[in-house]
């Protein structure tokens, strides 16, 4: 069983590298098969086709970026610095797999089940970082508050909104650029500011 959950977080490694450099369009099952010097018939035993091995490749990047993110916030006694640390750590991110992550939407669409899974655990963990945040303001002295998961909910949904608010392309809902991802950052650290800054008393 180890042997075989090595294999698979291989095949995720490996697609990864695929995904984030040529997207998932340019990339196929043999050319990650070869990689690895593995079968195709071997990545299909543990993936049925692309789409699935897409869906698994995005939950363990964005897995992957939550343990660090989670890993980091100990140290910021600040809770606006720490905000500000996450949003940095969300773009960083987004920049790093463009490639990946552009497929998303359209990725949604073509398999709503496998994504809605992967865009629900991303919500909820996201949900999860920012109530750290929160928790921690509020034990502090820092941020007063009386629903601390309604409050995280709320600046998450301001958050993603604003991305949409931004999109030049509103009735295709395509991925923004990279320039609009800047633009996005710049208002939702605004936005963060000014809603921790009315949790103070």
């Amino acid at each position: 069983m180890i042997n075989a959950d090595k294999k698979r977080t291989q095949i995720l490694e490996a697609a990864t590298r695929r995904f984030a450099h040529f997207g998932l369009a340019k990339t196929t099952m043999s050319e990650i098969a070869q990689d690895l010097s593995f079968s195709k018939a071997l990545l299909y035993y543990y993936f049925p086709d692309k789409n699935a091995l897409y869906a698994a490749v995005l939950e363990h990047v964005v897995n992957q970026s939550f343990e660090e993110m989670e890993a980091a916030l100990p140290r910021f006694a600040d809770c606006h610095e720490a905000m500000m640390f996450v949003l940095d750590k969300r773009i960083e991110f987004i920049m790093k797999y463009y490639n990946l992550l552009e497929y998303s939407i359209s990725a949604v669409q073509q398999m709503p089940d496998e994504m809605a899974c992967v865009m629900e655990e991303s919500k909820d963990k996201e949900i999860s970082i920012i109530r750290t945040i929160l928790q921690k303001g509020v034990d502090t002295g820092q941020l007063h508050m009386e629903d601390i998961q309604e409050a995280a909910e709320i600046m998450l949904f301001a958050l993603v909104g604003m991305r949409f608010s931004i999109l030049k392309d509103v009735k295709g809902l395509l991925f923004p650029t990279k320039e609009e991802f800047d633009r996005i950052l710049n208002l939702q650290k605004k936005m963060a500011t000014v809603f921790l800054n009315g949790l103070r008393k």
